[in-house]
């Protein structure tokens, strides 16, 4: 009866130390980040931009002579804070020797968190709301229709860290 008594015992001090040990390393998993986290985690550099001919997220053209990011926006840096602003550095080259060397501007997730909504337009072309087509800690992809002439064109934006 001992015998009995002392396994049962043993029995459960172990059921209960494999639960402990299981429901301890579920705590300790790591969340992925959030949107908001990923955007503002650290300023953001141009990476690439064209055009988005089917809608699929992915540069399909490049932009028509003419049209789309100047090289003098190219090393400009995008920085958005959680307190909904964010600001725009010309970098090294400005467009204008005139211009502030950084432009200040406000900015949201719209409620589905699909989406950015800027209050002023940055990098020429990219205003209003604007589509976050893939997000990651090292990229993020943005999508604009813009208007070019009488018709409108999907604008294919990625930025880097």
């Amino acid at each position: 009866m001992k015998k009995q008594l002392i396994f049962s015992a043993v029995f459960v001090a172990a059921i209960f130390l494999l639960i402990n040990a299981c429901s301890k390393s579920n705590s300790n998993a790591s969340t992925p980040p959030t949107k908001m986290q990923l955007l503002t985690q650290t300023s953001w550099k141009f990476d690439t931009a064209g055009l988005d001919n089917n809608n699929d997220g992915l540069i399909d053209a490049p932009f028509p002579t003419g049209y789309g990011i100047s090289s003098c926006e190219s090393d400009n840096i995008l920085t958005l804070k959680a307190d909904g602003t964010g600001t725009v550095d010309e970098g090294a080259t400005k467009c204008n020797v005139n211009d502030p060397q950084t432009t200040a501007f406000t900015w949201s997730l719209d409620s589905a968190q699909t989406a950015i909504v800027l209050s002023d337009t940055i990098f020429s072309v990219i205003s209003g709301n604007v589509n976050i087509t893939s997000i990651n800690a090292t990229s993020l992809h943005l999508e604009k229709a813009v208007p070019v002439g009488p018709i409108s064109v999907n604008v294919a934006f990625y930025m880097k860290h």
